[in-house]
């Protein structure tokens, strides 16, 4: 009877190890996401967490691809403004930061509004 516990307890100790490597390697690294703030396009939200606005805004990819995503906020952020967004799968923007549009990369450009002047 104790050896068939120690077997189960084994099992479960491997399969919790495959879970957890799968999950590292899936949700590990965070993606990036260039984006540009557009003052039309945030609205108010019912406080959660801290945050009170929210922007609906299509993002690109380091690689050029299109990625639109929901960031919320607890201020309304500097108009045009390009941000380097880090996201993960079922969690959304986890981190942001403002950037000039020279450290965004030349394919993600090609999906974004360049500055004026």
């Amino acid at each position: 009877m104790a050896r068939k516990i120690v077997i189960g307890l084994v099992a479960v100790a491997g399969v919790c190890a495959v879970a957890a490597a799968l999950l590292v390697l899936k949700f590990g690294e965070p993606a990036r996401v260039y984006v540009q703030t557009d003052d039309n396009l945030v609205q108010p939200i019912e406080p959660h967490g801290g945050m009170t606005y929210s922007y609906h805004l299509d993002g690109a990819t380091p690689d050029g691809k299109p990625a639109p995503v929901t960031l919320d906020t607890e201020r309304i952020l500097r108009d045009k403004a390009y941000l380097l967004l880090e996201t993960r799968p079922l969690v959304g923007v986890i981190s942001w930061e403002e950037v000039s549009w020279d450290q965004v990369p030349e394919a993600a450009q090609a999906l974004l509004t360049p500055p004026e002047g």
